[in-house]
């Protein structure tokens, strides 16, 4: 049966097709939030920011980011909100227009009707249903409109985004600068700090050159007042000529005494030889007490009596430096306390340094206790290429009782005595330091030359396996592999004579490094024409300095 037209219309009116409020949702409002970025000042380039600031925006802008990106995904939801809505509008619009031919077909048939059966009623009816629809569709354009307008506003807002992530990246590459301008200052104040070391260094041997210009002063003034005396002495010779005749007249009485002078001075000379005989008996005896206290258990070793020590250096006397020098640097304490030690060589005349490093100091009085290893590996650098002479404090003190050096004048195996039980000393032997020679040896060794004929079987070197001619074609790492193992060889081959295989030293030891060192050396000088095996070598001879060679060695690196 078919529905008349106001049951039709009264069924779309109930179902809420022609309502305008029912016929779609409210789009959601769009937030709207203070972007604080855009909000910055745009001078910030122009002025010099501290590091904190910086610091400070850069969590601002973080936040900002954060808040952005919160803001982002909302209009996201709203735009596919929006899409949806209009997928709906689109859905109501097809079933309007659906309708509408529906209703166009109805209308037509309701035409044919009214043909037979006008009505006013039925006509309003159509008419406001018609209302309806383009309300309808007005309202979906206006949406529409809306959604572009947000669409709009959510690039201008990914733009500004955009600008604040470049700033953001500025800011962040301000801040690596900033980081690297910090470096730079803690690397410069490192450098003032230094410089104010060497400062108070300089101060301090300006001072001890002061105290040397007041000593001359001094000497100056004796100087002048012996002038004055030597005025005198000219007038007393003016008188002394008026007399030189009462002199004449004494002249035979005078040949007596002479005589008796001479007779005097031989007496004298007599016993100058007998003292010259007993300190000579002395030195040796003081050698054979240093042998026999080098032979003594450790703690017999130390007079630990202040008065004792002060009797036994009461006698140094070497104003003219012919033992020692007269700068020393104390590194550490014991037995006796620096304070102490410091006072009695200060008291002789000595200039006492204390822990620190100085290229001009040649002797050097390590303690047991409270040294530093760094300050004795700093002191050898800056003697590099110079001679320096280590001391324990019993040593030193031996030296100057007997007034004379016992790095020079005892026996080797006796003076490693003193190093059993001394962590200093043992410290600088199992460095390779070759005490207790003094001098920094800068010639080659003695015997580099000796029956030197070519690689054919001249060398231990080579004998171990060690070779650069392509024939062989020996890589990089195993030519150094046989050079670590020549260096830590214990029995090397034996080649040309004994002495020249005591020039190559124990294994492991500085003067094995040495000979490598000065044979590599040489190769590269004998056959400098050959280039490829020259560079081979002096390959080699860098990474062997850079693997093994250090300053306490004390010798220099052929190069």
């Amino acid at each position: 049966m078919k529905e008349s037209l106001k049951e039709q219309l009264a069924r779309l009116a109930k179902s809420g097709e022609l309502n305008p409020a029912a016929s779609g949702t409210t789009l959601p409002e769009r937030k709207h939030t203070t972007n604080s970025v855009r909000g910055a000042p745009e001078n910030h380039q122009r002025t010099a920011m501290s590091y904190e600031s910086t610091m400070l925006e850069l969590t601002e802008l973080r936040e900002a980011k954060s808040a952005l990106s919160a803001e982002i995904d909302i209009l996201g939801e709203n735009l596919a909100a929006t899409h949806a809505e209009i997928s709906n509008l689109n859905s109501q619009l097809s079933a309007a227009d659906q309708s509408n031919k529906e209703l166009v077909a109805k209308n037509r048939r309701l035409e044919r009707e009214l043909d037979s059966l006008p009505t006013p009623e039925s006509i309003q009816a159509w008419r406001e249903r018609a209302r309806q629809a383009e309300v309808l569709v007005d309202q979906a354009n206006e949406s529409i409109k809306q959604v572009q307008q947000d669409r709009k506003q959510l690039d201008i807002d990914r733009l500004a985004f955009e600008k604040d992530l470049e700033r953001l990246d500025q800011l962040d590459t301000h801040a690596k600068q900033l980081e690297v301008d910090r470096r730079l200052l803690s690397s410069e104040e490192e450098q003032v700090r230094r410089q104010a070391v060497e400062l108070q260094k300089a101060e301090k041997k300006l001072l001890l050159k002061q105290n040397g210009l007041e000593k001359l002063s001094k000497e100056l003034r004796d100087l002048e007042s012996n002038f004055g005396h030597l005025k005198g002495v000219e007038r007393a010779l003016k008188a002394l000529e008026t007399e030189y005749s009462k002199i004449s007249k004494q002249y035979e009485t005078s040949k007596t005494r002479v005589r008796n002078l001479t007779t005097e001075r031989d007496q004298a000379l007599k016993g100058q030889l007998a003292a010259e005989s007993t300190a000579k008996r002395t030195s040796r005896e003081l050698r054979g007490a240093l042998a026999k206290l080098g032979a003594a258990p450790e703690g017999e070793l130390i007079i630990r009596s202040l008065e004792t020590v002060q009797w036994l250096i009461s006698q140094f006397n070497d104003t003219a430096e012919q033992v020692v020098s007269k700068q020393v640097l104390l590194i550490g304490e014991g037995p006796w306390p620096i304070d102490i030690f410091t006072e009695l060589l200060v008291d002789l005349g000595f200039e006492v340094w204390q822990d620190g490093c100085d290229a001009d100091i040649e002797v050097v009085i390590v303690g047991r206790e409270n040294w530093s290893e760094a300050v004795i590996d700093g002191q050898i650098e800056e003697r590099d290429g110079e001679s320096l002479r280590v001391y324990s404090q019993e040593l030193f003190i031996a030296l100057l009782a007997m007034q004379a050096d016992p790095l020079t004048v005892a026996d080797s195996d006796a003076l490693l005595r003193f190093v059993e039980g001394h962590p200093a000393l043992e410290y600088l032997l199992n460095q390779e330091f070759p005490w207790p020679e003094t001098a920094f040896e800068d010639e080659p060794p003695k015997t580099i030359n000796e029956g030197f004929d070519g690689e054919d079987a001249a060398s231990p070197l080579y004998k171990m396996g060690y070779s650069v001619a392509q024939q062989l074609d020996l890589t990089t790492s195993r030519r150094r592999e046989i050079l670590i193992e020549t260096y830590g060889e214990d029995n090397l081959p034996w080649c040309i004579s004994d002495e020249y295989m005591e020039d190559w030293g124990e294994a492991n030891s500085r003067r094995r490094l040495r000979r490598i060192a000065w044979h590599l050396h040489l190769m590269t000088k004998r056959f400098r024409r050959h280039t490829e095996a020259v560079n081979r070598w002096r390959l080699d001879l860098d990474w062997l300095k850079r693997s093994y060679y250090k300053p306490v060695h004390r010798f220099r690196w052929p190069a």
